[in-house]
């Protein structure tokens, strides 16, 4: 047994010092908060949950953890304890997640943010307002008339009536109406509700005299742009003296997650038990999530992740010897 044993044993260690090519180093990170929600823009009527993890300073998902959130300026955007972010004007502001980590440290992520305007303003009322019998008072016209109106926003209308001396009046009942419900919506007080895309136009009008005064503003209602990423690309990196190169795309589907390799990824087919995974931690698989073992060693192919898995839930993409835990290369996700 014994000629047997001792070339089993020297071809493990061989095999061992090429899968290595270097050292594993001690596996502490810098802990991390992460808001896993990015956006650079907001539009007035909206709101967004934002999301934050912790990540511990081995990369562990710390779930539940104690997550502060601030807005730098509370004019421009609120943001409340459950990360519920709702702009009121226009500007630039920091949106920022704070945690104290267990060795009372305060770390944060921070995130800036533009909020844009809901509406388009009616330069020259005359050019969208008609305005009936204006000739003969009493008068009604729209003060604030829009031309555009982003989708799923509200905005308030406002409205002078005069009577037949030229003096401010309130007429006893005032009619809002609108010529589309499913486009855009208006109720009594002249809240208006951007529905879907398209045009409609809002009516409002009051009786005296036996004769009605009506003004009008036709407005088209644009789809909602959503700012949010969608995907991540990058490249491979070999740690080891095996080739390992080519670049990746993680991308958010409708199903979940697809990570694609391009076709200029190659990898050396030699290696044995060349596992793939998503990891917090570059520096170990513990706690890692394993994708799959790698089967496909030169040119483009894919893997379809658990619809479980967020787009910024790991941060690394790590090629990993594992019969001898081994780090063979990586590639960064993200900053």
């Amino acid at each position: 047994m014994r000629p047997l044993f001792i070339p089993l044993l020297f071809a493990l260690l061989l095999v061992f010092y090429f899968c290595s090519g270097i050292d594993l180093i001690d596996d502490y990170i810098p802990p991390d908060v992460r808001i896993t929600t990015p956006l650079s823009s907001m539009t007035i009527g909206t709101s967004v949950h934002l999301k934050a993890s912790y990540f511990n300073n081995v990369g562990d998902h710390i779930q539940d953890a104690s997550i502060k959130w601030i807005s730098s300026n509370s004019e421009i955007i609120t943001i409340d304890p459950d990360g519920i972010a709702t702009p009121h004007k226009e500007g630039v502001v920091e949106l920022i997640a704070q945690i104290t980590t267990e060795d009372n440290e305060l770390i944060q992520d921070i995130i800036r943010v533009t909020v844009i305007s809901n509406v388009k303003l009616v330069t020259d009322p005359v050019e969208n307002e008609i305005v009936e019998n204006t000739t003969t008072s009493p008068t009604i016209e729209i003060l604030n008339s829009i031309s555009e109106i982003t989708a799923q926003t509200s905005y308030q209308l406002e409205i002078n009536i005069t009577d037949e001396n030229g003096n401010e009046a309130v007429p006893s009942k005032l009619l809002w109406t609108s010529s589309d419900e499913a486009i855009l919506s208006v109720d009594q007080e002249g809240n208006i509700n951007a529905i879907a895309s398209g045009m409609a136009t809002i009516t409002i009008s009051f009786t005296s005299s036996n004769t009605v005064f009506t003004a009008q503003n036709f407005i088209t209602v644009i789809a909602l742009e959503k700012d949010s990423i969608s995907s991540f690309s990058g490249n491979l990196v070999t740690k080891s003296g095996y080739t390992l190169e080519g670049s990746f795309t993680l991308s958010k589907t409708e199903s979940g997650l697809i990570l694609s390799l391009g076709e200029d990824y190659k990898a050396s087919a030699t290696l044995p038990g060349l596992y793939v995974y998503l990891s917090n931690n570059n520096n170990t698989t513990s706690q890692a999530y394993e994708i799959d073992a790698v089967k496909v060693f030169n040119g483009s192919h894919s893997y379809t992740l658990p619809s479980s898995i967020e787009l910024m839930d790991y941060q690394y993409l790590l090629y990993w010897c594992k019969p001898f835990n081994v780090k063979v290369g990586e590639a960064k996700i993200y900053d």
